[in-house]
C-alpha cells in the first residue's frame, strides 16, 4: 500500500489569519472546498488543497486538527488494516467526491485521516 501527503488541517477561530501567513509564506491561496456542514476554507498550490482549516468561533487559538495521506488502494481494504491495528478511529465522508476518510487516533495524540476511494 502506497501513501502519498495529501493536506494538514488546522482548527482555527477564524481562517483568515491562517490562509494569510500561507500566503506570505508558501503562496498558498484559496480554492474549491466540498460542501462540508462546517465553515472552513482550503488552501491550494497548483491544483492540491493543501492546508485545510476548520473554523471554531468557540476556540481561543488555532491548533493542529490532523495530518492527512491519500491512497489508491480501497477504502475497504485500508479500513480493513486500521481495524487490525487495534487503534481507535472513525469515518466519514467527503461530500460530492466519493472519498472515505478514515481518522486514526494515533499514540502520540496525533490523529491521521487517511484518505480512499470506495471501489463499490
Amino acid at each position: 500500500m502506497t501513501w502519498h501527503f495529501d493536506h494538514m488541517a488546522f482548527n482555527a477561530p477564524d481562517g483568515q489569519p491562517i490562509q494569510d501567513a500561507f500566503n506570505a509564506l508558501l503562496g498558498l491561496t484559496p480554492g474549491r472546498r466540498p460542501p462540508f456542514p462546517f465553515p472552513g476554507r482550503w488552501l491550494y498550490q497548483d491544483g492540491q488543497a493543501l492546508v485545510h482549516v476548520i473554523e471554531q468561533a468557540a476556540l481561543d487559538e488555532a491548533a493542529l486538527s490532523h495530518i492527512a495521506f491519500r491512497t489508491d488502494e480501497d477504502a475497504a481494504v485500508v479500513l480493513k488494516r486500521v481495524q487490525g491495528s487495534g487503534l481507535p478511529y472513525q469515518v466519514a465522508q467527503v461530500p460530492e467526491d466519493g472519498v472515505w476518510q478514515i481518522f486514526v487516533q494515533m499514540p502520540s495524540g496525533v490523529v491521521l485521516e487517511l484518505d480512499a476511494k470506495s471501489g463499490a
